[in-house]
């Protein structure tokens, strides 16, 4: 079993293997967990799963994080910091929870909480972005009650499922994120 690296009630964060590929491609392949995502627009290849292997473990700006279900130790999703400017002390935010049998169980929430913990307490982030379909509520609900605050619509920005859609933008300040924190 692969040493976990951050822990929550329910899940934990913790470096990608090789082993977790098999589980990637079920999620970038399974049209529920990537029905708001540009993700799982074609079946995941051996040579895309081995860019984000590479990627998670060899690129200097980027930190994947596998999340692991605590109770049954099963990876359930990733979660991560793309782009990292570190001039700018920013990043974008990442995340898919693709393993359907854990929707709505505010796995997405913890991520991305302690994947947001990680980017402003260890690595000094000064504001970490995203982009979501607008569509996605229930992410938009999760990025919202960790902290992130929409600043704009980039309109039919997400092409998914054969329609394009608009994309919330949201970001969260470090100083927003150590006040709410109690920091």
């Amino acid at each position: 079993m692969t040493q976990l690296y951050l822990e929550g009630d329910k899940i934990a964060l913790r470096g990608v293997t090789r082993a977790d590929l098999d589980h990637v491609r079920r999620f970038w392949d399974n049209a529920e967990a990537t029905r708001y995502m540009e993700t799982g627009s074609r079946p995941a290849t051996e040579v895309a799963l081995e860019a984000f292997y590479r990627s998670a473990t060899d690129n200097p700006n980027v930190v994947i994080f596998g999340v692991v279900e605590r109770a049954t130790q099963k990876i359930v999703g990733t979660s991560g910091l793309y782009e990292i400017f570190w001039p700018g002390r920013r990043a974008e935010f990442r995340i898919l929870i693709g393993e359907p049998s854990v929707f709505d169980k505010g796995y997405g929430t913890e991520a991305t909480r302690l994947t947001v913990d990680y980017a402003f307490i260890r690595l000094n982030m000064e504001v970490v972005h995203l982009g979501v379909n607008a569509d996605n509520v229930r992410a938009v609900r999760a990025y919202e009650k960790a902290g992130f605050v929409r600043e704009g619509l980039r309109r039919k920005f997400v092409y998914a499922r054969g329609s394009y859609h608009d994309a919330v933008v949201m970001s969260i300040l470090r100083d927003e994120y150590l006040k709410a924190r109690g920091a």
